[in-house]
C-alpha cells in the first residue's frame, strides 16, 4: 500500500473543559517498531511530543564496551489526559508485548498544570 494511499485516523478533538490533568508517557520499543507506535498513540487520543533515535546495551557489561548485543531503539515522549492513560498503557502494552524482557518499555510520569499545557490538545 502506498503512502498516500493510507488513511489518517481522525484525531480525538476536545474542549479545554474536557482536560483536567495531563500525564507523560514514554515509550521505549525496537526501532522497526516506529512507525506502528507513532499510528497507534495517535489513534489512542495521546499527542506525541518528541520521537528521539537511541541504543538500547545489553544486560552484559563486557559486551557494553564492544558495543555487541545492542539494540537501536525509538524513544517517544507523549502527553495524554490523565483519564485515557490507564487504557493507552494497557494497550501499547499488550500490542507491543512490553512485558516480554527485549521488546521495550513504557512508564508514566505525572504532570501539575502548567501554563500551556492543554494547548496541544486543542485544534
Amino acid at each position: 500500500m502506498k503512502l498516500k494511499d493510507k488513511k489518517k485516523a481522525p484525531r480525538k478533538t476536545l474542549k479545554l473543559s474536557q482536560i483536567n490533568e495531563l500525564t507523560l508517557s514514554v515509550f521505549i520499543v525496537k526501532r522497526e517498531n516506529e512507525d506502528k507506535l507513532k499510528t497507534r498513540l495517535e489513534e489512542l487520543g495521546a499527542r506525541i511530543l518528541s520521537i528521539m533515535r537511541g541504543v538500547g546495551v545489553s544486560r552484559q557489561s563486557v559486551f557494553e564496551s564492544l558495543r555487541i548485543g545492542t539494540d537501536d531503539c525509538s524513544v517517544f515522549v507523549s502527553t495524554s489526559r490523565v483519564e485515557d492513560v490507564r487504557e493507552i498503557m494497557q494497550t501499547i502494552s499488550s500490542e507491543f508485548a512490553l512485558t516480554v524482557p527485549g521488546n521495550g518499555k513504557g512508564f508514566t510520569i505525572d504532570v501539575d498544570g502548567y501554563l500551556g499545557a492543554k494547548a496541544i490538545f486543542i485544534e
